[in-house]
């Protein structure tokens, strides 16, 4: 897989850029853009949207922002446009291209192209603008626990964090220790409050004057411990729909417990053919028997478990994972 075109470089804000769609930025663009806006202050905030093509309402309200400071940007910015070619198809990412945010560490193709790029630039902050997947409320995603990155998911009005430390290819993790960085997951793309969020976020966001600090106990913490698998060759499906001869019959309504907490024993689903779920913890260790267990043929809760990102999205699950098992800090 390749992670795309080569990178587009743009000076200024081209005239009927924000009147774009999502969609239509393909033909205007042609390739994943890096855009450098000149403001009052001269210490940029770097804002990545559209990695994933179908995660709109980053760029919808960046848009809306954008319009209401057209006289004057109160800072630099630099605005990253990702994966423009799988938003024309409405995808989170095409079959003959690597996850855009799955490109940073080690940093490859367009990744390796926008760090080479501002490798210099003193950054203030870095903001990584997605929409869920799942049903999944809004929350923050932080790949380090530094006062500044927390500050910066403070600010965020979900007032719910997720450290995360695997995967740990991610566009935020590559900026750990160099400059404060968060991921906002807005809610999904259908949520009409999804694009007024990112508006207040970015609002205040370009309101700063300085980095703002936080504490842990300014947020509901979690910690991510695992994610959740099909085995590559296994046939899998959701409960009620079409399951036939499937290896693994997964139950669709855990996807309405993101964030909750489930009982030791909750079943996850159906294992038949002699296949499992398997569940691989930050080190990429197999520790299925840890949380799951199979017992006359029903995938079951080994003990308490906190499931987020849970999706019934195929394309999604063979990509990144079923769900993640989290914790509380």
């Amino acid at each position: 897989m390749t992670a795309a075109a080569a990178l587009r470089r743009i000076e200024g804000l081209p005239p009927g850029l924000l009147d774009v769609e999502a969609q239509a930025l393909n033909d205007w663009l042609g390739a994943p853009t890096l855009l450098r806006l000149k403001g009052r202050e001269r210490t940029p905030i770097f804002i990545s949207v559209l990695l994933h093509g179908n995660e709109t309402s980053g760029w919808d309200g960046l848009r809306q922002v954008l319009r209401r400071h057209a006289a004057a940007l109160p800072r630099d910015l630099l605005i990253l446009i990702g994966n423009v070619e799988a938003a024309a198809a409405g995808v989170r990412t095409l079959p003959h291209q690597a996850d855009f945010n799955r490109i940073w560490r080690p940093a490859s193709g367009v990744g390796a192209e926008v760090l080479a790029g501002i490798a210099d630039e003193p950054l203030l902050a870095v903001v990584d603008l997605h929409n869920n997947t799942g049903q999944n409320p809004p929350y923050a995603v932080l790949t380090d626990l530094s006062p500044s990155s927390l500050g910066l998911a403070c600010l965020d009005e979900s007032g719910v964090g997720v450290f995360v430390e695997e995967p740990d290819t991610v566009l935020t993790r590559a900026f750990a220790g160099r400059t404060p960085s968060v991921a906002l997951e807005l809610g999904p793309v259908a949520d009409a409050q999804a694009v007024p969020r990112a508006v207040r976020y970015l609002d205040k966001l370009f309101a700063l004057a300085e980095m703002p600090t936080g504490r842990m106990d300014d947020l509901r913490l979690f910690r991510t411990l695992a994610r959740v698998h099909p085995p590559v060759n296994a046939a899998f499906g959701f409960s009620g729909i079409g399951e036939g001869d499937l290896d693994l019959v997964l139950d669709a309504a855990i996807e309405a417990s993101n964030f909750r907490a489930l009982p030791a024993g909750a079943e996850f689903g159906v294992a038949r053919n002699g296949f499992n779920l398997q569940v691989l913890d930050n080190q990429h260790q197999d520790v299925t028997d840890r949380f799951l267990e199979v017992r006359d043929g029903r995938i079951l809760a080994a003990e308490p478990l906190i499931p987020a990102m849970y999706t019934t999205d195929e394309n999604v699950i063979r990509q990144d994972c079923l769900c993640y098992l989290m914790a509380p800090i």
